[in-house]
C-alpha cells in the first residue's frame, strides 16, 4: 500500500513539473494592442532553412507552386491570438500618402506582410482599420471583407448599409473594399463583376484567406505576372479563384494586384522579379509576433 501511495505522489509531482514548464512559455505570448503600434520584434533564430518562421506565437511557411503557366506562392500562417493579424498605413488612414511596401513592413515588424487594398485610391467604402472607423460608404459594386475581433472573416457581397446592420459596434477590427470575394463558405464564386480592375485579364494577383472560422489559420496567395521569368502570363480572377479554392479555404478575398502586388518576408520580396516596377502603396496587412522572450 505504501508503494502505491508513493506512485501516485510521484505522478502528481511530475504533472506539476510539466505544468510549471509549460506555463512560462504560454505567458510569454501576449495579445497586441488594437492600435497603430507595431508587432513585437521577430526572433532572428525564428527564421529557419527555407521560407519558414516560427516562434511560440506564430508560424509561417511559404511554398512556390505553378498553374495556368504562372508561378504563385502560398504562405500559410498560424497565430496564437487574433490581434497578430494587423494593418498599417503610410501616414494614417486619413492620409493619401504612399510608401515602399518593404519600408512599411519593416517599420511594423511584420513577420509576413502583404499589400492591402490601396484604401486611399477610392474615396468611398466601409473602412475600419485597427478598430478605428474612417468611412461608412459601402459600395454596392464591390465585395467587402470584414475581420472581427476573433480573427474570423466575413464576406459581404455587393455591400450595402443594410448588410452591415448585424455587426455590433466595435466587433469589426479591419475591413477591406477592393475585392472581389473569391471563395465563400468553401465554394468558389462563379460570377465576377468587371469593376474596372482588369478582372478578366491576366494580371499579378494577391489574396488573403481564412482556412476555417474559429481557427487562427490563414493563407496569403500571390501570383506572378506577365513580365516575370519562366513565361508567366498572370491570372484572370476566375483562374485565380480556381487556384485559391483548391487550397481548401473557407473564405478568400482578392486584394489590389498588378504592380501593387507584394509579399514580404525576412526583408525580402517573395515576388521579386519586378521589384523595380512595384509601385508605392498606401497600406499593408501584416502578421506579427506576440512573443516576448524572458528578460526582454
Amino acid at each position: 500500500m505504501a508503494r502505491r501511495r508513493y506512485g501516485w505522489k510521484a505522478l502528481l509531482a511530475a504533472l506539476i513539473l510539466c505544468m510549471a514548464a509549460v506555463a512560462p512559455a504560454l505567458a510569454e505570448v501576449t495579445p497586441l494592442p488594437i492600435d497603430d503600434s507595431p508587432g513585437l520584434p521577430p526572433l532572428s533564430e525564428g527564421y529557419q532553412d527555407g521560407l519558414v518562421y516560427e516562434d511560440p506565437s506564430i508560424r509561417v511557411t511559404i511554398e512556390q507552386r505553378r498553374d495556368y503557366g504562372t508561378d504563385y506562392w502560398v504562405a500559410r500562417i498560424t497565430l496564437q491570438h487574433p490581434s497578430q493579424l494587423r494593418t498599417a498605413s503610410a501616414a494614417g488612414f486619413e492620409s493619401q500618402r504612399t510608401i515602399d511596401g518593404m519600408v512599411l513592413a519593416r517599420r511594423m515588424r511584420g513577420v509576413l506582410s502583404i499589400n492591402g487594398d490601396y484604401f486611399s485610391y477610392n474615396p468611398d467604402g466601409f473602412l475600419i482599420r485597427q478598430g478605428q472607423s474612417y468611412r461608412n460608404q459601402p459600395n454596392r459594386f464591390r465585395d467587402l471583407l470584414l475581420i472581427d475581433a476573433k480573427g474570423d472573416f466575413h464576406l459581404v457581397l455587393q455591400s450595402r448599409h443594410d448588410q452591415l446592420a448585424g455587426f455590433a459596434e466595435g466587433e469589426i477590427v479591419n475591413s477591406f473594399n477592393f475585392g472581389p470575394a473569391l471563395v465563400v463558405n468553401g465554394e468558389r464564386v462563379k460570377k465576377f463583376w468587371n469593376n474596372g480592375y482588369a478582372a478578366h485579364k491576366p494580371r499579378q494577383r494577391i489574396a488573403i484567406a481564412q482556412v476555417e472560422k474559429g481557427k487562427l489559420e490563414y493563407l496569403a496567395i500571390v501570383s506572378a505576372g506577365s513580365g516575370f521569368k519562366g513565361s508567366n502570363r498572370g491570372l484572370t480572377i476566375e483562374e485565380f479563384s480556381n487556384v485559391v479554392v483548391k487550397l481548401g479555404v473557407e473564405s478568400a478575398y482578392n486584394l489590389d494586384g498588378g504592380n501593387s502586388t507584394m509579399m514580404m518576408f525576412n526583408d525580402t520580396y517573395i515576388n521579386a522579379d519586378l521589384a523595380d516596377s512595384m509601385r508605392e502603396i498606401s497600406d499593408i496587412i501584416y502578421f506579427a509576433s506576440a512573443y516576448k522572450p524572458d528578460g526582454q
